[in-house]
């Protein structure tokens, strides 16, 4: 169980990895995109999207392993102390907040501009839930 526990936790970490990269790309990709000419926005603007797929990827990864680690290597969520249950809910937040800018995704893809603009500012909610659930994964397992 081990051997398993080890595979798990690297896809955890992978995850986390996936998770954090969306946040800090779209947040530059962003910035040349607001600065960028009106014929270069269009072709950068399919970035965002795509990279938001890999944090779709990144946060699945993040909940399965997360919780086959809990019951495989923990035995269940009653050993932990308080940092790891403010961690969960920040990552129930983060989980909400994608969801919700998945959704602003597709009205954009479906024709609605207006969505556009709430998709960088939901994105900033999930950097920042992200992070807090960084922190408090630190503060538990550290």
């Amino acid at each position: 169980m081990k051997r398993v526990n080890e595979l798990l936790r690297l896809l955890h970490f992978i995850g986390l990895a996936l998770g954090f990269s969306v946040s800090f790309a779209n947040i530059v990709m962003g910035g040349l995109i607001a600065k960028a000419a009106p014929p270069e926005k269009g072709v950068l603007g399919r970035f965002p999207p795509l990279m938001s797929r890999l944090g779709k990827v990144g946060l699945g990864l993040l909940w399965v392993t997360g919780l086959l680690l809990v019951y495989t290597k923990w035995g269940g969520f009653a050993p932990f102390p308080w940092p790891f249950y403010a961690k969960l809910g920040a990552v129930v937040l983060l989980t909400i907040t994608t969801t919700h800018i998945h959704g602003l995704e597709r009205r954009v893809r479906d024709g609605d501009a207006s969505a556009l603009p709430r998709i960088a500012s939901f994105g900033k909610i999930a950097t920042v839930c992200a992070l807090v659930a960084l922190l408090f994964a630190v503060l538990t397992f550290a």
